[in-house]
């Protein structure tokens, strides 16, 4: 199981990305505009049944952007992407 993480709006992600996990500031300032964009695609998917009681999968796309910056840093940020 992954560890509890603390939730933060969107709009907070430049700044908390500024800090590392042991709550040390950055040498270097991280500008997320300036990281390379990527991409991941997951799926949601439920089984149902049909109306002759046979299972069926139906899954839906799931996109989630992400930050990859130089110092190998790499961040979600599909929420932030938006509100942009």
């Amino acid at each position: 199981m992954s560890p509890p993480v603390e939730s933060f709006p969107a709009s907070q992600l430049p700044d908390r990305v500024q800090v590392t996990t042991r709550n040390r500031r950055r040498k270097k300032p991280i500008d997320l505009k300036g990281c390379e964009l990527m991409e991941m695609v997951q799926y949601s998917c439920v089984v149902e049944k049909d109306k002759g009681g046979a299972a069926v999968i139906k899954c839906e796309p799931l996109v989630r952007l992400f930050r990859r910056c130089a110092d190998g840093l790499t961040v979600e940020t599909t929420a932030w992407e938006r509100d942009q």
